[in-house]
């Protein structure tokens, strides 16, 4: 007995084992089924899973009657490989499986795994498709962006500070004085007698104006400092890249339509 024989025969049912789906994993049981041109062609029923791997082999898909026009309900086995798994929406997509190929699948009864399924089903995928649906091959073509953003960033500062300076001052300032003038005027009159002779004396006093010199601060000027943005242009050089595709007819007369000429620097 083989290798794959005997996982084969191991395989059980999610359903019927003792065993969960692994944390951080998707449960896709219940999540809809469709080929790779978006057509539902069912439900995923049960995980079919190798209890001595750990893993799951086979996703066991309930199919739709009604999009599909079967008579009876039926269920058939895909192999976990050949499905990718949309979370978010929920769905589990058969990518390279057409309709025919899909209905060609042998049916699964629920018990009976058998030991080439999975050859069976790589088998019918690889079928040559029916007459009239063409194949196609895709390859990818890419090409660099130039992509300029802005940044700012500081190219100097400009500092404004105070400091104190001494001048030397010199006004011419007016001040007044007072200066004494005397003045004698006779006087013809006699004196009553020599009792009324006696020293006298007078004080006038004589006032004088000074400069006083007193500093203050006082505002002369405000300065203002202000930014305006001021806008300029530079050109901006870069090589970027793309790939181009290049058809080389390997053998015979083959004629090749390429309708990508004309359209080269896209």
């Amino acid at each position: 007995m083989t290798d794959r024989q005997m996982s084969n025969e191991s395989l059980v049912r999610l359903s019927d084992a003792d065993f969960e789906i692994a944390p951080g994993e998707p449960d896709v049981r219940g999540w809809d089924v469709s080929l790779g041109n978006d057509q539902k062609i069912g439900e995923v029923d049960d995980l079919i899973i190798d209890p001595a791997a750990g893993k799951v082999r086979y996703l066991d898909v309930d199919l739709d009657r009604d999009a599909l026009n079967l008579e009876n309900d039926r269920h058939v086995l895909v192999p976990i490989s050949g499905a990718q798994l949309d979370t978010e929406e929920e769905e589990v997509i058969l990518r390279g499986l057409n309709r025919q190929a899909l209905l060609q699948l042998p049916e699964y009864n629920g018990e009976d795994f058998g030991a080439n399924y999975d050859q069976t089903f790589r088998s019918r995928m690889s079928e040559e498709r029916p007459t009239g649906e063409r194949e196609a091959k895709r390859i990818t073509r890419s090409a660099e962006e130039l992509r300029i953003g802005k940044r700012a960033e500081q190219k100097g500062e400009v500092r404004v500070s105070k400091h104190i300076e001494t001048e030397h001052v010199k006004q011419t300032v007016p001040l007044r004085s007072e200066e004494v003038h005397v003045e004698r005027r006779p006087v013809e009159r006699a004196v009553g007698s020599a009792a009324e002779l006696r020293n006298d004396e007078i004080r006038v006093p004589v006032v004088e104006e000074e400069a006083v010199v007193e500093k203050r601060p006082v505002v002369k000027e405000e300065i203002v400092i202000t930014k305006e943005p001021r806008m300029t242009q530079r050109t901006v050089e870069a090589d970027v890249r793309r790939e181009e595709v290049d058809i080389h007819p390997s053998s015979g007369n083959v004629r090749v339509k390429d309708d990508m000429k004309g359209r080269r620097g896209e």
